[in-house]
């Protein structure tokens, strides 16, 4: 079991209208991970969690893109307080979250994280990261720049 595979049934559960199934599994995530996976954030195909995703926090309005790998105790913030129909953090297919990592939109304002960016373990990231560009440190500097993968 693992909580990718649960939080995407958490999901699910919450698109076919059965809200009380889906906060029971988002409760099981919680209990056995130590994650807020919640059912409203918009979740791609094939997102992956290292180290059974301990310690994740995922904010309602963030939209996660096909194929993103995040390792343990990454945030994903926002600075808005209700739970938008758009989201305010999205990270396109992918994305590289490491260790620690902090994510957060400003206030009114949308984040995004492009395809194939790679974020560094503790990175702090409050601005916009362009498409196949790793970012490290507490200001998420650019370190790097790298041709497009995909299409």
């Amino acid at each position: 079991m693992s909580p990718d595979r649960l939080w995407l049934l958490s999901c699910r559960l919450h698109e076919r209208g059965h809200t009380r199934a889906a906060r029971v599994v988002k409760t099981i995530i919680f209990l056995l991970f130590h994650a807020v996976l919640p059912y409203e954030a918009r979740l791609g195909r094939d997102v992956q969690f290292w180290h059974r995703g301990l310690g994740v926090v995922v904010h309602p309005n963030s939209s996660i893109g096909d194929g993103a790998r995040i390792s343990q105790n990454v945030t994903l913030a926002s600075g808005d307080w209700e739970i938008a129909d758009e989201p305010t953090v999205v990270i396109g297919r992918g994305v590289m979250i490491g260790a620690g990592a902090f994510i957060s939109s400003r206030k009114g304002r949308v984040l995004r994280i492009g395809d194939g960016a790679r974020i560094g373990a503790n990175a702090v990231v409050t601005d916009d990261v362009a498409a196949w560009t790793t970012v490290a440190g507490p200001k998420a500097t650019v370190i790097s720049s790298r041709p497009a993968e995909f299409d």
